[in-house]
């Protein structure tokens, strides 16, 4: 009987133990290879994070590679699609419509609320386009919506004007408590993050809604805001954290305030928040870049406290929006958008 080659067989079994050396090679060759998909798939979703339909091929790729599942909704509202969408409600006897934008994240989990009130003669839609705020709701991920306001020209009815008259007609404070009754009833809100903000008179809106509707409101950020005389004055019913951001060339809510017109300098403004919040000691500089000067009093009651961004020259403006040549300089030192929401999201009721 022949016998083995003993080169052969030695051969043969180093190249079996060369194997079973590159098993655990290969093997970590393709978890490398699946970790790059992975993270290839999920750069590319950061990037379009504007795209639902990004979040559902991920969704698809995850499952099928770890055999993980989505995370289960626990929204129990009505379904709604992300995007925009014009809704009417009754308030006053009125009808009352209000854009609703969601973002592509909307529909999993309960999430915060930022209203935007319109300026002078404006609408909803313009305020949308011009802010650009629903990009930012996009990026973070919260319910945005713009009401409208009524009389021709649209208005606010945000205070006294300096003729003693009201600077609407309706009741949009009543409207602002019923639409947020439907809109926590109808879509996946979370109740302990609900903001407001507004621009020229519609941050005089959102000044009143804040003052009345405190127990609702966690914060309250005003761009270029005209401020008014609330009928028995703002009276809130706990410190709120307050956001004020103004171009000293504001023509149209003077930083300085106009008498005639009733509306208030800025600073008699953050002096009301100053005492409500119960502030002491002198603001902090928070930021010093080109036109642009933020300072917050940090020592207020409950943790609350009072910022504002001063721009040396801005005008009538809402920063790092759309620019509007009768409107003055629009500084892009800072984005509103993304100063409102850091600051909204630190504030819950």
């Amino acid at each position: 009987m022949q016998q083995p080659d003993p080169d052969i067989s030695q051969r043969s079994t180093r190249m079996l133990r060369s194997t079973k050396k590159r098993r655990p090679l290969a093997l970590a060759g393709i978890l490398f290879a699946l970790g790059l998909i992975l993270s290839v798939t999920l750069y590319a979703v950061y990037a379009n994070h504007t795209s639902s339909n990004a979040f559902s091929k991920l969704s698809t790729v995850l499952h099928s590679i770890v055999g993980t599942a989505a995370p289960a909704s626990t929204c129990t509202t009505p379904h709604h699609n992300p995007g925009n969408s014009t809704v009417s409600i009754t308030s006053g006897g009125l009808q009352r419509t209000m854009l609703i934008h969601l973002p592509p994240s909307y529909g999993i989990q309960p999430q915060a609320l930022v209203i935007n009130y319109h300026g002078y003669s404006s609408s909803a839609q313009n305020m949308a386009a011009y802010s650009q705020m629903p990009a930012e709701s996009d990026t973070a991920g919260f319910v945005l919506v713009f009401p409208q306001g009524i009389d021709a020209p649209s208005s606010w009815n945000a205070g006294i004007n300096g003729q003693g008259v009201q600077t609407g007609s309706a009741d949009d404070v009543q409207f602002t408590r019923d639409m947020l009754k439907f809109l926590t009833k109808n879509y996946c809100i979370n109740t302990h993050h609900i903001y407001v903000t507004g621009y020229s008179i519609g941050g005089g809106m959102a000044y009143r809604v804040a003052c009345t509707l405190t127990n609702q409101i966690a914060a309250l950020a005003t761009v270029a805001g005209a401020f008014y005389h609330a009928p028995g004055g703002c009276q809130p019913s706990r410190p709120l954290p307050i956001l004020e951001i103004h171009g000293q060339a504001d023509g149209y809510a003077p930083y300085d305030g106009n008498s005639y017109q009733g509306m208030a300098a800025v600073q008699v403004y953050l002096n009301v928040w100053l005492t409500h919040d119960q502030c002491t000691g002198d603001p902090q500089t928070i930021f010093q870049k080109g036109d642009v000067t933020g300072i917050t009093w940090k020592h207020c009651a409950d943790g609350t406290v009072v910022t504002h961004y001063r721009i040396s020259d801005g005008g009538h403006t809402w920063p790092g929006g759309g620019t509007i040549s009768f409107l003055g300089y629009n500084t892009h030192v800072i984005n509103a958008n993304e100063v409102i929401w850091n600051f909204f999201n630190q504030y819950s009721t």
